[in-house]
């Protein structure tokens, strides 16, 4: 495979099995994190952002095929600004080295945490791309008790506002990359860009949640697809890289859950 493809929170966990899987294929890859990578860099950061931007270019040679924006998680300090302000930079940045592709493809992992529906004002604050008053509206928003306080769900607050600034990046990613992907500058450049929100995986940065037995049953019954709970790194990685691959000829500006079915069924609740 004479592919050169860039996966961003490449150490661990989803964004290492996945630059597992395109080396196994035949391919380059150009692993970016905080360590144990290719080229090293904070994406909450806007040095870090910079740092991606020029050591992709070096280290590619100035030209790349796919890109998949994995990196995510982070400390509730820095959760806007790694998850959504991050993942667009890692876009936005890379498009012109896709843009030198034959076939150029761009993927952003999401999660089923943006189906949370108690953050649309800091959805639309991300959306903005105005990013210290996102960061600073949000933290309003909590001092105020209008963010992750006061839900009936039995989480402490230390645990539920990280969850909910996690959820609202990734709510604002999806609709970023949903109005991106027709635009000239990527459709139109023959680039597609896609987004695969993800359930329950067996990663490291899962383990908090998958350690404690009480939460790995009530998580289990949230995924009605049998045997797929918890998901495997390597599964996310199949998909991650197809929708990255020169056969996705047709497919962009989708959202694609890949959870157990979680998903289908909140909707078919609501519906």
């Amino acid at each position: 495979m004479d592919r050169t493809y860039v996966v961003t929170g490449s150490a661990s966990g989803i964004g290492a099995a996945t630059a597992q899987w395109l080396a196994r294929a035949g391919a380059r890859v150009i692993g970016c994190d905080l360590h144990d990578a290719d080229v090293i860099a904070d994406l909450a950061t806007e040095a870090g952002r910079a740092a991606l931007a020029d050591g992709v270019a070096r280290v590619s040679g100035g030209r790349v095929d796919g890109v998949i924006a994995n990196a995510g998680g982070g400390p509730p300090e820095t959760m806007l600004q790694l998850n959504f302000f991050g993942a667009v930079a890692t876009l936005q940045r890379l498009r012109p080295l896709l843009a030198k592709s034959d076939a150029p493809r761009a993927v952003a992992v999401s999660s089923i945490g943006s189906m949370r529906e108690d953050t649309a004002g800091l959805i639309e604050a991300c959306l903005a791309m105005d990013e210290e008053a996102a960061v600073a509206g949000a933290w309003r928003a909590y001092e105020a008790g209008a963010l992750g306080r006061g839900a009936d769900d039995g989480m402490p607050d230390a645990a539920r506002v990280p969850l909910a600034l996690y959820g609202a990046a990734k709510a604002a990613l999806q609709r970023w990359c949903r109005k991106t992907a027709p635009t000239p500058e990527w459709a139109g450049a023959g680039i597609t860009l896609n987004v695969v929100a993800l359930g329950f995986y067996d990663t490291p940065g899962a383990a908090y949640l998958l350690g404690d037995p009480e939460r790995r049953a009530a998580m289990a019954e949230l995924s009605p697809l049998a045997g797929s709970f918890p998901g495997r790194p390597e599964a996310a990685a199949a998909l991650l890289a197809w929708l990255a691959g020169p056969d996705n000829t047709q497919m962009t500006g989708q959202i694609l859950f890949a959870d157990g079915g979680f998903e289908c069924r909140v909707r078919e609740e609501k519906d």
